[in-house]
């Protein structure tokens, strides 16, 4: 027993090993090669991405053992499914999230001590300011931030099998980002209408995106601050992994405005990580600590505390339905 407890402990302090591999398979441009060769062995590889071979070689046989790659020295390298979600041309790509956070976020645990010592941001400790002004200041890593939160969100697909959205009229998506989200919505729904709602640059990010070149007549792209205020008169307002980015009393303003521009038959759909007492999940628990270490005052909450803060901003919280990747889709309406 003792010797099984000092190998997970062994696995868990090379968790850092594990995050840099897989990143470096994309930012050297080892995955494209592979994916543009079907299978190569490292020679032609190191040469395509102009890396020592040696290294290049180890780090293949790292990435083997993780489940990344395929195959040998002597019959080459290819892609497994994991690989593929890596590369740039796939619909599910998920190289962007490997992106932000094997550069960006990275740097910021690092500082973790500053988080627990003063319960605030490492990500502003590092960068010397918070985390959404320094993608105001950034526009590539921006766009790089914004595709990544696309590339975590297989659950999107679920979303309108767990909410009924045909009979709504307007949906307003409150810091919706790229419209994601709401393009499933609208791709599965005819009838309503839209309003993609976010910051002026995340907006003009936004011009290329599915919801804008697909939805153009059905969906206006609108820039704003929802701490002053949301667009008005929506019958559907939504909320996905926004609450958690702030403390009770942002997420506080946030609802008031939503509360005081929706119509009154109207509803909030969320979408967040709900934590549940007595459970060890390591993602949930881990995003928890994640939104601490990147964001200061953000956070995952459990159902009560969902409840409570719904209901200081007006809202009763109707129904909560499970989605893939311990997401939540919770349903309130004004009480």
């Amino acid at each position: 027993m003792r010797e099984t407890a000092g190998r997970q402990l062994f696995e868990l302090m090379a968790g850092f090993w594990k995050t840099q591999a897989v990143h470096l398979a994309v930012e050297s441009g080892t995955v494209d090669a592979i994916a543009a060769a079907g299978r190569a062995p490292t020679i032609a590889l190191s040469l395509a991405t102009r890396t020592d071979a040696d290294a290049l070689g180890r780090l293949l046989l790292f990435l083997e053992s993780l489940g990344v790659v395929e195959g040998d020295e002597a019959g080459g390298w290819a892609l497994t499914e994991i690989g593929d979600l890596l590369r740039a041309d796939t619909r599910d790509s998920m190289r962007d999230h490997v992106r932000i956070y094997g550069s960006h976020f990275y740097p910021a645990w690092g500082a973790l001590s500053h988080s627990l010592r003063t319960g605030r941001s490492a990500f502003a400790h590092v960068y010397g300011t918070d985390l959404f002004s320094y993608l105001h200041q950034n526009p590539e890593v921006s766009l790089t931030y914004e595709r990544a939160m696309v590339a975590g969100t297989p659950f999107f697909a679920e979303v309108n099998s767990a909410c009924d959205f045909s009979g709504a009229r307007r949906i307003v998506d409150v810091a919706g980002g790229h419209g994601a989200l709401l393009n499933e919505i609208l791709n599965a729904n005819q009838g309503p209408r839209a309003v993609l709602f976010d910051a002026p640059h995340v907006i003009e990010e936004s011009a290329d995106r599915p919801i804008a070149t697909d939805h153009a007549d059905r969906c206006e792209r609108v820039a704003g601050n929802f701490f002053e205020s949301v667009p008005p008169d929506g019958d559907v307002y939504l909320l996905s992994r926004i609450l958690h980015c702030f403390d009770d009393e942002a997420c506080g303003r946030i609802l008031a405005n939503c509360r005081s521009a929706m119509a009154p038959d109207g509803k909030l759909v969320i979408l967040e990580r709900v934590l549940v007492p007595g459970t060890g999940s390591s993602l949930t628990q881990g995003y928890n600590m994640h939104m601490l270490v990147v964001l200061g005052g953000g956070r995952e909450r459990d159902e009560t505390q969902y409840r409570t803060l719904l209901a200081k901003a007006g809202f009763t919280l109707e129904t909560i339905h499970d989605l893939p990747l311990e997401t939540h889709l919770m349903v309130a309406r004004p009480s």
